[in-house]
């Protein structure tokens, strides 16, 4: 991820905490997400400020804690309420229960997929089901 894709992603954190009613910058924005989400003051300060992405496990625990999709705070794309959208798909759901273990790439290419239409997301699992039995 570039610097500018961290900074994005701090001022959809910022937009989705001022939402929820979280103190400002300064204020004790940094402290409630510390004790929101169990990380260092260093590692809070670092999301807030641009400088880093959480891993997916606190990615995901942040978009419930702060009642806004993942797919959103990640990325930008999408509804950021889970209510103004049409509620999530099964396999949005798949993603979400197992972000914990997935990487950060994993959570990308989750995060792509969930953008497509369904007739491609067909026609991709058939390529990756023959791809996944095929010799190497």
């Amino acid at each position: 991820m570039n610097n500018n894709e961290k900074e994005k992603f701090s001022d959809r954190l910022n937009e989705a905490l001022d939402d929820a009613g979280v103190p400002l910058k300064g204020m004790g924005r940094q402290s409630s997400l510390v004790r929101m989400l169990g990380v260092s003051h260093r590692v809070a300060k670092k999301w807030l400020d641009g400088e880093e992405f959480p891993p997916t496990s606190k990615m995901v625990k942040l978009a419930t804690e702060l009642n806004v999709r993942s797919n959103w705070l990640f990325s930008g794309q999408g509804e950021k309420s889970p209510e103004s959208a049409a509620g999530m798909d099964e396999d949005e759901a798949e993603v979400h229960r197992h972000a914990d273990a997935m990487s950060q790439e994993a959570f990308e290419v989750a995060s792509e997929w969930m953008r497509l239409p369904q007739s491609q997301r067909q026609a991709l699992r058939k390529v990756i089901r023959e791809l996944s039995v095929a010799p190497r």
